[in-house]
């Protein structure tokens, strides 16, 4: 099974592994945007999107592509933790 498995609510919890909150996509946002609006380098190609863009609308399309280098570390009310990247999550 997986490490999950022993707790309550085990598949809740596998199932909510695929999916970012809200809050979790506006952090990762709004610190994608300040390094972009930094001069960091975008992680997508520029040619494949408008002329006009702004930080925040790539930073947007790099969490839709998945292609961000960030993970997550979800804490449980129990103590536990999950660690989640956001290459496995798709089409957010």
């Amino acid at each position: 099974m997986s490490e999950l498995s022993d707790r309550p609510n085990g598949n809740y919890i596998l199932s909510w592994r695929r999916r970012l909150t809200i809050y979790e996509k506006a952090r990762i946002i709004s610190a994608r945007t300040l390094q972009l609006a930094m001069g960091a380098v975008p992680l997508i190609d520029m040619n494949s999107l408008s002329k006009d863009v702004t930080s925040m609308e790539i930073a947007e399309e790099e969490l839709k592509r998945g292609i961000l280098p960030i993970t997550i570390r979800r804490r449980f009310p129990d103590g536990g933790y999950d660690i989640v990247s956001i290459k496995d999550i798709s089409g957010e």
